[in-house]
């Protein structure tokens, strides 16, 4: 028997290991940019673009409109450019003198084109999907992982008089240059022979006017002074959105796009691990193994979706249920429902994953619904200790309000389903 050569090993295991390589990269820049004193700030446009939104928003709107660019040109080549530029642009802290505000931005850019990049080879690779789409959202659930390996460095958009308060750099640069080398390699190996595609126009459209929309209801309805009516009027208007937008796509495009408004409806709990973590994690990385070979060989997105309003509901219970459902229920209901609705459009997988980003009314906004979070600009909500894991939860009405999310993207998931098959 023939061995592969060493392109064929690349065209086969490359895109994998790209896109997963990607997709955690970016959504790291994203969450790592947070602006530690943003809910205090009043200065107009600098008050929105510090936020966690304004940089969720950027790298998304960036990442759909590269992936439009990279597919329609159809060259290898110009992907590896847009993982360079990306990189440059994440790495530009370490080498010159960049505020707090003006990185933020700056960031976003670059996490969406290094998106765009590790997005470009996974056409039609199930494989690769998934591990782009789990590489976003298991770094943006789980980021308060990182605090196991990194102290990180805070980051202030107040100073004094003169003082810009320089920042660095949000991933290593030795990072970002492995990165990019692995990235930029497969994608002028995997794709540079391949005819420019055609680009969905719908696609590209949801890409770039959720984001923009989601950042708009975040300045009118969602900033930290929200009231409970405003933060209930900017959620079910986000959804109705999605929705809409979603099911005007192709079945499987528009399912898996559903499946990323659930994923960010999850996020109104968040999780931490603390130094007794021997068995969380392993654990959570199995049952996220798990997932996606029960969901490879058995496609099953509803259940998947079903698990994670579980994983949300039980943000109303105690300690213990709340710290098993988010290290163990969580993770196999993400690869679930991920496996199980890919491989779609390259388009699809990319705006869909980065919605737990690009929509923070859930991750963000719920958690200055509490009055002394308010008032303090943080949240005091209660926090489900036990073990290895810390979660923080939100208020009763947005774990139900989250919950409704995910239902409602469950039972559109399956009107469109009912309804392709009666128009077949």
């Amino acid at each position: 028997m023939q061995q592969p050569s060493s392109v064929q090993i690349a065209q086969l295991y490359g895109p994998v290991a790209s896109a997963l390589v990607g997709g955690v990269v970016a959504a790291y820049a994203v969450a790592e940019s947070r602006v530690d004193d943003f809910s205090f700030s009043d200065d107009g446009v600098t008050s929105v673009v510090i936020t966690p939104q304004w940089a969720g928003a950027t790298a998304a709107v960036v990442a759909a409109v590269g992936v439009a660019l990279l597919h329609r040109w159809g060259r290898g080549g110009f992907a590896s450019v847009f993982a360079a530029a990306g990189a440059l642009a994440i790495a530009l802290p370490t080498f010159v003198s960049i505020s707090a505000q003006m990185s933020v931005t700056l960031n976003a850019i670059g996490a969406g084109a290094f998106l765009a990049a590790a997005a470009f080879p996974t056409k039609g690779h199930r494989g690769a999907q998934i591990a782009l789409a789990l590489g976003l959202i298991t770094t943006t659930l789980y980021f308060g992982a990182a605090d196991l390996w990194r102290d990180r460095v805070a980051r202030w958009s107040l100073t004094l008089p003169g003082d810009t308060y320089p920042v660095p750099s949000t991933v290593p640069v030795w990072i970002l240059l492995a990165a990019t080398l692995l990235v930029g390699g497969v994608a002028s190996v995997a794709r540079s022979e391949q005819a420019p595609d055609d680009v969905d126009t719908r696609l590209v459209t949801l890409g770039v006017v959720l984001p923009l929309a989601f950042t708009a209801l975040h300045v009118w309805l969602g900033s930290p002074s929200t009231s409970h009516g405003s933060w209930l009027t900017a959620v079910g208007i986000a959804v109705a959105a999605t929705v809409a937008l979603a099911w005007r796509l192709p079945p499987h495009d528009g399912r898996f796009i559903l499946v990323g408004l659930a994923v960010s409806a999850v996020s109104v709990g968040t999780i931490r691990f603390s130094s007794d973590w021997t068995w969380a994690i392993p654990a959570s990385a199995a049952a996220l193994a798990l997932g996606v070979v029960v969901g490879w060989k058995r496609p099953m997105p509803q259940l998947g979706l079903g698990l994670l309003a579980v994983t949300t509901l039980s943000g109303l219970l105690g300690a213990a249920p709340t710290m098993v459902a988010h290290i163990l229920v969580l993770p196999l209901a993400l690869g679930l429902a991920v496996a199980s609705c890919l491989p779609v459009a390259v388009g699809a997988v990319s705006s869909g994953a980065v919605l737990p980003f690009a929509l923070t009314l859930f991750s963000v906004s719920a958690t200055f619904l509490d009055p002394a979070a308010q008032e303090f600009g943080w949240s005091s909500g209660p926090l489900a200790e036990h073990g290895p894991a810390t979660v923080n939860t939100s208020i009763p009405l947005a774990v139900l309000a989250a919950t409704a999310t995910i239902v409602v993207a469950m039972t559109a998931i399956h009107q469109k389903r009912v309804r392709t098959a009666v128009v077949t």
